[in-house]
């Protein structure tokens, strides 16, 4: 006789057919419940209970027939195991857990027998016909079949989509979008890695709110928001239903960094009371989809999240309940553990499943594999164990400083170190866009890969041309990460300069950007890094020791030549140890990099925050007062390196700057009135320093912490050195000088460079070993040794002078001025001007040349910092009796002298502006009004390219006005090397009708 019981079926719901989806992304795309026991199961008796189990829940039997699941009616297939069992400590390697369901192509479900101790029962089932709650239901009935009980069964052909058209979803669907981080970061793939990890942990007792407890961790981890996906089982709106279907649907659980977990879980709780998993069946319209193309989009968004680390969801994680280990026993075999695997699903990056049993809490994750994933994922996981019970939490190895010895090898291994415990952090800001730790970390390995491709390593000098840019920081970690040393330039200097830089240093490579490429004209090889595939599919490692030099910067040079100066891992490492604490370096640090690329400065504010987990925020325009206002005031930043010339300008500027984390004064003498300015400017709550570092010395090798100045003392102090470096105060013979007296700076230890590129005379000249075997920096500046401890700066014992914070020998400035045409002899010498801060001074003698002329020239050939402010043509150069300069006898010792030749005077109601321009001009140079002309040039008169910013500024401010003030500023990098009254005046006037018209 035909029965005429109907066949078990159902249509394939929304849900299920994005899981038909997703699994060749993450084969077999199966939930397993293993159940770990005492004592023996007979593999005939399980048969037989897997078959009755299964008649009783139609749902353990499902194929795919066309747009529904049907019952097969054949019992699922029976797996015997003898050896290997499911090790916990090792679920990667278990070949069990990762294998096809099943016996046939079409099954959905299978159960394994492992006989060896411990006997382990695993019953496994594709997550689109089962749910984890709808596997516990098949496997307890296998269990109550095998004790000779009747099943409970599940005949109900429930699934989400008819409980969801029952009840009604009370709102609409999550609008998901790609921009939630992962806890782990990115993690680029490893070839022939695991592009999936399990891991596990055990804890002690059951405990109240577990998935809030994770979300806290979770978000507390990444940093910043997160967005958890909580699967939530839908019979909970009807417990009568006997289902095994996928009955779970996600509530969007959203949680702060700091949030506890109880204001997480009574987030969780508002929104299950709120019905909020009902809105979730439309999973953005995928389902209407044709399956080709669903499975297409699920694979791109799976790559994008790998690549970019931005997600749909930041986790999934679900409780799959409590279980009744008697539930899952029979006799001879007493169940122990129960514990759930995840699904692998490429669309999230990390997933938690949570079983409580007995008296443990199992907590098992699978996320995407990728490069260093594995190390973060235990660390994520020491945490939440942490949470759940501390008393279970690792010991926290000791703290140690960046001089510990892990950490004293060199510039990458802290990089890195940052990149495996904050790979989501934030490491550079741009004005448009954030890049973290993890896609730095992945770019420049990239980029190093081309390097290494192009045989550049340890050794290697590598040229970057790239501005402030985060392809320039990307250049800078890539080139350190081959092994190479880089050479940062500033495409702002001349040609020349350039060409000779590069030349001189033996670069191999030049990488730039693609609008900077034909700035160097010399012959070397030119990668552009915007043209690098970003894909790499291994991570580059090449060892390099505190030897290997990291990066080369050019200085003034005395005999007209500059040199490259040798900086060592070594010394970077070293400096951290102090600067992490003297300038508050961390996570929350964005240090300002507005400096030119080519000087040590821009290397403070890319090492500094790189390597303490904080962030580069680059500023890329010049210098103006608006670039000052942004960068001070809406940039973000928080801790900026100035020198003393440009703080002069920003105090007189009085621009509202929000209270600042730190504050450092370097690269110039430091004047007690300014620095009284600067601490009422930034407030009694900013980090004020003095800071003090030649070049030679890795960045800054002193520090002062400036409480409340004293405008009438005599002098700042430049502070106690860095962690092992010993100073010495010499005389000329390299004696000690008595405590208090005056000697000249000698710095020993770890800090050195190795000295001038191929320039052997000079470093043996000024890296000498004093009596003692210590190796030392002469350093030319003199000092005293306060009572305090401390260093108090003096001056210079030669002629070399700081302008902004470059040092600067007149000798290169005056080796260059006499190449002009129509010169025949010339003189530079540094002045002191008003206010602190140094200018040049040039006196020349020539026969056709004149100011305009010379400026040229000069621009073609030097950097605007070693322009001199004031040109003074003269007759001749006065010497003294031997025959030397004679420096007092010199014209305009003043910077901006009161003599100096002007045309005739401006009629003040010639123009209303042109009046306010000239009365500025006269403020900031200080000079008589009448004094000035439209072809007055502003640095012919005494002024200097920071005093030019003040002047700029109060001429947008006063004259120009807010609306028209871009437009102004626009107009400025043409003006500067003519920066007349006339100039400036015609500026404002196309602004203000530029905006007007």
């Amino acid at each position: 006789m035909t029965s005429t019981t109907p066949v078990f079926t159902r249509p394939i719901s929304a849900t299920e057919r994005l899981y038909l989806a997703t699994e060749p992304l993450a084969e077999p795309f199966a939930i397993q419940l293993v159940v770990e026991g005492a004592g023996d199961i007979d593999v005939d008796a399980l048969r037989r209970a897997v078959e009755g189990a299964s008649h009783a829940c139609p749902g353990a039997r499902l194929v795919r027939r066309g747009e529904n699941w049907v019952d097969s009616g054949l019992t699922p297939h029976l797996d015997i195991v003898e050896h290997g069992g499911v090790d916990f400590t090792a679920l990667d390697a278990n070949p069990i857990l990762t294998r096809p369901l099943g016996a046939t192509a079409d099954a959905t479900t299978e159960v394994v027998l492992v006989t060896s101790d411990p006997t382990t029962v695993i019953f496994r089932a594709f997550h689109g016909v089962m749910d984890a709650k709808g596997l516990g239901i098949w496997a307890a009935d296998v269990f109550r079949v095998l004790r000779g009980e009747e099943p409970l069964g599940a005949p109900d052909t429930t699934a989400d989509h008819t409980l969801v058209d029952r009840i009604g979803a009370p709102g609409t669907p999550t609008r998901l979008l790609p921009t939630y981080r992962s806890p782990l970061g990115a993690g680029a793939p490893i070839r022939g890695g695991e592009q999936f990890l399990w891991r596990h942990r055990s804890v002690d007792g059951t405990h109240p709110s577990a998935v809030a407890r994770i979300a806290a961790v979770l978000a507390d981890t990444t940093g910043r928001p997160v967005r958890l996906m909580v699967p939530v089982d839908l019979r909970r709106h009807d417990p009568a239903i006997r289902s095994t279907a996928n009955l779970a649907l996600p509530l969007f659980l959203d949680a702060d960094p700091g949030q506890s977990a109880a204001e997480i879980n009574a987030r969780l709780l508002v929104g299950m009371v709120e019905k909020r998993e009902l809105n979730e069946m439309d999973n953005g319209g995928l389902a209407k989809i044709p399956a080709p193309i669903t499975r297409r989009i699920l694979a791109s968004v799976h790559a994008f999240g790998a690549r970019t680390n931005r997600n749909l969801v930041s986790a999934i994680v679900s409780h799959a309940g409590k279980i009744d280990l008697a539930a899952l026993s029979a006799p001879g075999f007493a169940a122990t553990a129960v514990r759930a695997l995840p699904v692998h699903t490429g669309l999230v990056p990390i997933s938690f499943v949570v079983v409580e049993s007995g008296t443990r809490t199992e907590i098992t994750v699978s996320c995407r594999g990728g490069r260093g994933v594995a190390e973060r994922l235990e660390a994520l996981l020491d945490r939440i164990v942490a949470e759940f019970d501390p008393a279970a939490a690792l010991p926290a190895p000791p703290a140690r400083g960046v001089n510990g010895p892990a950490n004293r090898q060199n510039v990458n291994s802290l990089f890195q170190l940052q990149v495996r415990t904050r790979p989501d952090a934030v490491a550079v800001v741009a004005p448009d866009s954030e890049y973290t730790y993890a896609e730095i970390d992945w770019w420049a390995d990239a980029v190093a890969a081309e390097l290494l491709r192009r045989g550049i390593g340890r050794g290697s000098i590598v040229a970057v041309l790239a501005d402030r840019s985060v392809e320039g920081m990307v250049a800078q970690v890539a080139i350190l990460r081959a092994g190479a040393a880089f050479l940062p330039l500033d495409p702002k200097h001349p040609a020349d300069r350039l060409a000779d830089t590069v030349a001189d240093s033996g670069a191999a490579l030049l990488l730039t950007r693609p609008h900077l490429r034909d700035l160097v004209s010399t012959d070397i090889d030119v990668v552009v890094v915007d043209d690098i595939d970003q894909d790499t599919d291994e991570p580059v490692h090449v060892p390099v020791t505190a030897d290997d030099i990291a990066f080369v910067t050019y200085t003034s040079g005395s005999t007209g030549r500059p040199k490259g100066v040798l900086v060592p891992h070594g010394g970077i490492v070293n400096y951290l140890e102090s600067a992490s604490d003297w300038y508050k370096l961390g996570p929350d640090t964005r240090f300002a990099h507005y400096h030119t690329p080519a000087a040590d400065m821009a290397c403070a504010a890319f090492f500094s925050p790189l390597l303490t987990g904080g962030a580069v925020t680059l500023i890329p325009d010049a210098i103006s007062h608006l670039t000052l206002q942004t960068m001070l005031r809406d940039s973000g930043a928080n801790t900026f390196l100035l020198t003393p010339s440009l703080l002069e300008v920003i105090v007189r500027l009085e621009i509202d700057v929000p209270t600042p984390r730190t504050v450092i004064i370097g690269g110039e003498q430091l004047h007690p009135s300014l620095a009284a300015k600067a601490r009422t400017f930034f407030g009694p709550d900013a980090h004020l320093l003095n800071s003090y570092g030649p070049t030679e010395l890795s960045i800054v090798c002193t520090s002062h912490v400036i409480g409340s100045p004293d405008p009438a003392a005599p002098s700042i102090p430049i502070g106690h050195p860095a962690a092992n470096t010993p100073v010495f105060l010499l005389d000329e013979h390299q004696r000690p000088v008595p405590a208090g007296e005056v000697g000249e700076l000698y710095f020993g230890g770890p800090q050195l460079a190795r000295g001038y590129l191929a320039r052997p005379e000079l470093t043996a000249q000024r890296f000498v070993h004093l009596p003692s075997g210590e190796r030392t920096y002469r350093t030319g500046d003199l000092a005293r040794l306060l009572p305090s401890g401390e260093l108090d700066f003096v001056g210079r014992a030669d002629h070399q002078v700081k302008i902004r914070g470059n040092r600067v020998e007149p000798g290169e400035v005056q080796s260059v001025l006499e190449h002009c045409p129509g010169v025949s002899r010339a003189a530079v010498l540094g002045r002191a001007r008003e206010g602190g801060g140094n200018v040049l001074v040039a006196y020349v003698i020539a026969d056709h040349s004149d100011d305009t002329t010379v400026r040229d020239f000069l621009a073609d050939r030097l950097p605007a910092y070693m322009i001199p402010s004031t040109l003074h043509f003269v007759d001749e150069l006065p010497l003294t009796a031997n025959g030397k300069l004679d420096a007092s006898r010199l014209p305009g010792a003043s910077p901006a002298p009161a003599t100096a030749q002007a045309p005739a005077a401006v009629e003040p109601d010639v123009d209303d502006d042109l009046t306010a321009i000239t009365t500025i001009w006269a403020d900031v140079l200080r000079l008589d009004v009448h004094t000035l002309s439209a072809d007055s040039d502003f640095f012919a008169l005494g002024g200097d390219s920071l005093a030019s910013v003040e002047m700029l500024a109060k001429v947008s401010r006063t004259v120009v006005g807010a609306a028209a003030e871009p437009l102004f500023v626009a107009q400025l990098e043409g003006l500067l090397h003519h920066l007349t009254l006339g100039r400036v005046h015609a500026a404002a006037s196309a602004a203000r009708a530029g905006v007007n018209s």
